[in-house]
């Protein structure tokens, strides 16, 4: 217990406005706190006289030998010392009354790094000596000079300051309309966050694609679509360091794929600074087999679209363009930029070689090698063959005269050749025309069995065709049907009328490249 209190020579009655920040953060709020104060002395007259205050903050109620030193300095080094202390010279009006702003002198400490313990147990100490004594004359404004371990006010929070726990009623917290905050390492800790990971969606409430967008005008963004299962990027992407992939590209697994596939086949790829490698592989042009074995380092033009191919004159790398004048096959265009090779695209077209040809077999009514077949209900009616002189050519007509829909199949048998390559993009076309632009008296339906006798999946105009004039419908084959060289595959139309109106048929064409007798 410090004997040296204020007690004998004056009775102060002290009046205090204090708000504690309890978080750091940038505020607009003044940083100091206002203490009035009212000075008289022993016989409860004003004193008047100039005179110098001392406040420091503690975390003990007690003021005990050894909180101030011999020379009557604040004992910085003390255990409840709170790390703040300032001298005020003040000199009270007619009444004895005084205000001073505490942190005017010496910045008030954070409260946000304060334990929460030393926050609960904060309390003030304000000690008084004439302006012209010692330090050694202060003496302890005692808060209750009946108790001696009771030397020191409490800091407490003031109503509203007691209300800056909350914002508009919300609490910081992880509850359901609490605050979010930000934690350790400027992690977003609540709200669909953890320390290590930030969550979209977290309720899992959205449907559809879930983004993460970039600038509101640029409108960049990074997605989730939830119905596709794949994330998707709506502009282009760099990366520049190396790249790992567990599943497929466009289909095909880079694990499986060997050298000397046509996936690694005269591949360019980025060489030392303006310089690009081509991989070994053999290729053909006007008929003669080169066998390359590959080259490193080829040498490209700065600030400029390089155009590499395989020419009359072998491994070609020109900034005009691909030839015009002589047989070549297209391998890479680099661009170049600053220095270093910017993007690679790949030009290469994968199985051909000019052998290829492009082959339209066209069926003219009667169809070559059709059978007509009754699905054994709704078949009655009349199927012929007719000619039209606008049309020029032959043309299936299928009507009947019933009030419901009656269909007849014309069934067509063709063959994959043994020179098969592949399909056209259109590999089917019908020519068709209905009497009735409405499918509920006239359509035709389109069906395809690959060579396995399984039914292909087909894109375009495949089903309820139906046009008063004459249209072409173009069909695509998609999935993964199988086309066996040498064996059959079939194509079944089926058309449907009514009511005396008509489906009439015309060329069917199939189209597919194969390469030519060497």
């Amino acid at each position: 217990m410090n004997t040296n209190r204020f007690t004998a020579g004056f009775i102060a009655l002290i009046v205090m406005a204090i708000s504690i920040p309890l978080v750091a953060a940038t505020t607009t709020a003044p940083q100091r706190i206002i203490y009035n104060g009212h000075l008289l002395d022993s016989s409860g007259d004003a004193v008047t006289t100039e005179h110098t205050i001392r406040f420091s903050y503690w975390s003990s109620t007690d003021s005990v030998s050894g909180d101030v030193t011999a020379t009557g300095a604040i004992n910085i080094g003390a255990a409840n010392y709170a790390s703040w202390t300032e001298v005020h010279t003040v000199t009270p009006n007619s009444g004895g009354y005084f205000s001073v702003e505490l942190g005017s002198v010496t910045g008030l400490p954070d409260f946000s790094t304060m334990s929460v313990t030393t926050l609960l147990n904060l309390h003030l100490q304000v000690e008084v000596k004439a302006a012209a004594g010692a330090n050694t004359a202060f003496e302890l404004l005692d808060r209750n000079g009946a108790d001696d371990t009771i030397d020191r006010s409490p800091v407490r929070s003031v109503p509203f300051s007691l209300n800056a726990n909350l914002l508009d009623r919300h609490e910081v917290g992880t509850a359901s309309g609490s605050i979010s905050f930000l934690g350790s390492g400027g992690f977003l800790r609540e709200a669909g966050t953890l320390t290590d990971r930030f969550t979209l969606d977290a309720d899992n409430s959205t449907g559809g694609s879930i983004a993460l967008r970039f600038g509101t005008d640029l409108g960049k963004e990074l997605s989730y679509e939830q119905d596709s299962n794949y994330f998707n990027f709506n502009d282009d992407v760099n990366i520049e360091g190396d790249l790992t992939i567990t599943g497929l590209i466009n289909g095909v697994d880079i694990t499986t794929i060997a050298a000397g596939s046509d996936q690694t086949h005269l591949k360019v790829s980025s060489g030392t600074t303006l310089a690009v490698n081509i991989s070994a592989g053999d290729y053909r042009i006007n008929g003669a087999v080169t066998q390359y074995s590959g080259n490193s380092n080829q040498t490209v033009v700065d600030e400029a679209t390089n155009y590499v191919f395989m020419g009359s004159g072998g491994l070609t790398i020109q900034t005009s363009g691909f030839p015009t004048d002589e047989s070549f096959i297209r391998l890479a265009t680099v661009v170049a930029t600053g220095g270093a090779i910017t993007t690679i695209t790949d030009r290469r077209v994968f199985n051909s070689d000019d052998r290829e040809s492009t082959i339209v077999r066209t069926y003219a009514p009667d169809y070559e090698g059709a059978a007509y077949e009754a699905d054994g209900t709704q078949n009655t009616g009349q199927l012929h063959v007719s000619s039209s002189g606008a049309a020029v050519g032959n043309h299936y007509v299928w009507t009947s005269t019933r009030d419901s829909l009656q269909d007849y199949d014309i069934v067509v048998h063709s063959e994959i050749p043994s020179d098969f390559v592949r399909w056209d993009a259109n590999p089917l076309s019908i020519r068709y025309r209905t009497t009735s632009g409405s499918i509920a008296y006239a359509k035709s339906d389109i069906e395809v069995y690959d060579t396995a006798g399984v039914q292909v999946t087909l894109t375009g105009d495949s089903s309820d065709l139906t046009n008063t004039e004459w249209t072409v419908a173009d069909i695509g084959f998609s999935g993964a049907p199988t086309w066996t060289t040498g064996s059959g595959f079939l194509i079944k139309i089926r058309p449907f009328a009514k009511d005396s109106q008509e489906v009439q048929l015309g060329h069917l064409k199939i189209r597919y490249t194969e390469l030519k007798a060497e």
